[in-house]
């Protein structure tokens, strides 16, 4: 073979070889391809060998003799199973021809069945079309009937006189007739299309009729006419549609309304009565200057705003409770339910909400800058009287559709929801209130250390207070949003108060004739008076405005009230370090108590001379009065019980803790003789004295006072009488235990004995604990006295009747708690 090409008689194999052998021999190879080309082949194998085509040839018909003979060794090779495949084979043939024969007889029973039937079907298909088209007639003729049964109805029923028309039968026909239409296409027959016109004229007219009806109803408020009238459209089929239109028809009037009312140019015009005069006042508004007449004219336009809002609202309401009511009499559906979804809210809430954005868009819309003109202005300016307008309207229309059993129209989240509209006017008038309040502090309190503000100037600020205040005082919402703008500028009063007010020690120096600071002589110094004057502005301030917060609607209070309470805890911070010095000058001279003889009935005092006063409550008298004419007096005004004031306060409170402190200390003295009973009453009535006519009027200082004539009485009541005596109940149960210790053996120590405390120290505990724990620890006290000091006080039958008291004041307690000294 030549080069490159290939040679038949390669790899060439034996006879005897398998025919598998062969067909995988490489000269074979070529000839099993599925793309096997004849004239390729021999044009290879020719030019690419050196042998003859002669040759070429005898060397394939050998290979095919070998193919041949390796066929015929397969074939005897596999003879049996040649066989078994013939048998198959055949018996497959046999089954093929039964089977075209089963086939053969099928299809001519199917040929003869189909000549048979053919001619039956397509008669049933003749008949059944025919059929379904008699029935298509009957049913269009049905509906034709009963239309035109129907149509002859409604002719019957617009023929009577108008006075005798029935809308809601004729509405009934008329949508009874357009079901029929809906159910069937009766287009093209004749006798349907000319009543076309009719029906079209006879639904207007009802629908015309109907819609007038409703109108007129719901403005004159009559129930039957609107429940007819709505009846009618049910019957129409279009009861959403004119409901939704009446809503928008009473918006529409309104917004209109709004817009002309708010047109700054429309008002000049009509308050200048049109022409070339009202091109100049267009002009002039548009300049932001209101020509003569035009406010009014913007005011009265506001005011029908107003009215027709509410005359439609309750229109709206008014309808409401109608459809509320009213049920078709065929379907027993309620109209509302037809009108409102689950979930959805009600008509009026619906319109009222729509009503509400109505005039919030206006109102903003005149509130920027450039659009308004002077409407913007006027509105800003006289906003208590837009507020005004706005509650009376809405008073009338809550009073108007507040009826037993409905649902009114409006309550006060929707008044809240109204006013909202007109916010940006509402902050506007409110920040130039608060800009003019905060201007009058700041000039009459500078919150510096200079001189203090004159009277005048005091009561120009209180003036301009009082007209702001008073300005939005016929309204009660505007009211609130006063004082809560007023209450920021008495905020910032008192924290300029708090600025001019003096501090230092020398507020605590109390100089009287009776001190020791005294020497170089009596009466506040500087810091002193400086404070007493700006307390008594602030009192001023704080009287004037707690006089008018009593004519203001009760919705000022809650705001107000608090700034006002800021004001006189300022007023009180100012002088209190000097009610402070005189309280803890008293205190110290009534604690002397402790080391005076004559309440002992020792050290050579003389025991029936109870006719003087102690040395140290005749000191707090005279110190007490010597208080009021040089400081209490410099007061304007004065403290007095008759009237008001933040001093006022402050003197009572001296009051009840200087009878409060005396009594203390009096049921702690220890042995208490017969005449240091009659000498403590006598002090106690000459503190009572000096107190009542210094400071407050006794009988006014209500539990203090009271206690006072119950340790009175206590003193010289016996031991065994203290249970069944009422008026002992007015005495804190502390007090009386204390002062039965006096009673008892001096080995049975009192709670702050067994502590070691001081009575000043003891005071001090007494004000930080509870009633209760100062109890228990007498409990404590009396728990840990020896057993022979108690046998000692059960032989004597006055202290025997006071420990068995004192135990059964102290049998509640339970516990043995146990004094411990507190901190000066």
């Amino acid at each position: 073979m030549g080069k490159g090409g290939e040679s038949v008689d390669a790899d060439q194999p034996s006879t005897s070889g398998s025919g598998g052998n062969l067909l995988e021999s490489a000269r074979f190879a070529p000839f099993l391809s599925d793309n096997f080309n004849v004239a390729e082949f021999t044009s290879k194998v020719l030019g690419g060998s050196h042998t003859t085509a002669l040759a070429q040839s005898e060397q394939l018909r050998d290979g095919v003799h070998q193919l041949e003979s390796a066929l015929s060794s397969e074939v005897v090779a596999r003879n049996k199973e040649l066989l078994h495949h013939v048998r198959r084979m055949l018996d497959a043939e046999n089954a093929v021809r039964d089977v075209v024969l089963s086939v053969d007889s099928l299809q001519s029973a199917v040929r003869r069945i189909r000549a048979e039937v053919v001619g039956p079907y397509a008669q049933i298909k003749h008949k059944t079309q025919q059929l379904r088209n008699i029935h298509a007639t009957v049913d269009i003729l049905r509906h034709v009937i009963h239309r035109l049964k129907l149509a002859q109805k409604l002719r019957a029923q617009m023929a009577v006189p108008a006075a005798q028309l029935d809308l809601a039968k004729a509405a009934k026909l008329i949508t009874d007739i357009r079901h029929v239409d809906a159910e069937v296409d009766l287009t093209g027959i004749e006798a349907v299309a000319a009543d076309a016109d009719f029906l079209e004229s006879s639904r207007k007219f009802v629908q015309e009729q109907a819609e007038a009806a409703l109108i007129e109803g719901v403005e004159s408020l009559s129930q039957a006419r609107v429940g007819s009238a709505l009846q009618v459209i049910f019957n129409l089929d279009e009861l959403q549609q004119a409901v939704a239109s009446l809503l928008s028809r009473h918006l529409h009037d309104i917004e209109k309304a709004l817009r002309n009312a708010l047109d700054s140019r429309h008002l000049a015009a009509a308050a200048a009565g049109g022409g070339g005069t009202g091109a100049a006042a267009g002009s002039a508004a548009a300049r932001g200057q209101a020509a003569p007449g035009a406010q009014d004219k913007m005011w009265q336009a506001l005011r029908d705003v107003l009215d027709q809002i509410q005359s439609s609202t309750v229109a709206v309401w008014h309808l409401q409770r109608v459809v509320a009511k009213k049920r078709d009499p065929l379907s027993h559906v309620c109209f509302l339910d037809v009108l409102v979804a689950p979930g959805e809210p009600l008509l009026v809430s619906r319109f009222w909400a729509d009503v509400v954005r109505a005039a919030s868009d206006a109102f903003a819309s005149v509130s920027r800058p450039g659009k308004g003109g002077f409407v913007r202005d006027s509105l800003t300016a006289s906003y208590p009287r837009l507020a005004s307008m706005i509650e009376a309207m809405f008073d009338r229309l809550s009073a108007e559709t507040t009826i037993k059993g409905v649902l009114p129209a409006v309550g006060p989240p929707q008044l809240q929801q109204l006013l909202a509209a007109t916010a940006p006017f509402q902050s506007a008038f409110c920040a130039g209130c608060l800009a003019r309040m905060t201007d009058a502090v700041a000039a009459a309190f500078p919150g510096s250390g200079r001189q203090l503000p004159s009277a005048t100037e005091v009561q120009k600020c209180i003036g301009l207070m009082h007209e702001e205040l008073k300005a939005g005082s016929s309204s009660p919402q505007l009211a609130a949003l006063m004082a809560s703008t007023a209450a920021k500028a008495l905020t910032l009063l008192a924290e300029r108060a708090e600025y001019s007010a003096a501090s230092g020690p020398e507020l605590q120096q109390l100089s009287t004739s009776s001190t020791a600071a005294g020497a170089d002589g009596a009466g506040p110094n500087a810091s002193q008076l400086r404070n007493i004057a700006l307390c008594s502005q602030l009192q001023e301030t704080h009287r004037s405005l707690s006089t008018l917060l009593a004519r203001l609607p009760p919705t000022a209070a809650p705001a107000l009230g608090g700034a006002l309470a800021a004001l006189q805890a300022t007023a009180v911070d100012a002088v209190a370090p000097i009610f402070r010095s005189l309280v803890e000058a008293c205190e110290e001279r009534l604690l002397r108590m402790h080391g005076w003889a004559a309440y002992h009935g020792t050290d050579g005092a003389d025991g029936g001379d109870v006719t003087s006063t102690s040395p140290h409550v005749a000191e707090v008298a005279a110190l007490l009065a010597e208080f009021r004419a040089e400081y209490l007096g410099r007061f304007v005004p004065p403290p007095s019980p008759a009237v008001a004031s933040c001093v006022g306060s402050l003197v009572e409170r001296v009051a009840c803790r200087l009878l409060v402190f005396f009594v203390r200390h009096a049921a702690l003295l220890r042995p208490l003789s017969q005449e240091g009973k009659l000498q403590v009453a006598k002090d106690l009535a000459e503190l009572q004295a000096a107190v009542g006519q210094a400071l407050h009027p006794l009988e006014q200082l209500g539990a203090p006072y009271r206690a006072v004539k119950a340790f009175r009485a206590l003193l010289f009541t016996p031991s065994a009488g203290i249970a069944s005596n009422p008026l002992l109940a007015e005495l804190p149960p502390t007090v009386t235990l204390h002062h039965l210790f006096s009673r008892l053996p001096v080995a049975i120590q009192a709670p702050h004995e067994r502590s070691g405390l001081t009575p000043v120290q003891y005071s001090l505990w007494l004000d930080s604990h509870t009633p209760e724990e100062c109890v228990r620890s007498v409990a404590a006290a009396l728990a840990a006295a020896p057993a022979a000091v108690l046998a000692e006080a059960a032989a004597d039958a006055e202290a025997a009747e006071a420990l068995t008291a004192m135990r059964r004041m102290c049998g509640g307690t339970g516990g043995t708690a146990v004094v411990t000294a507190a901190a000066p």
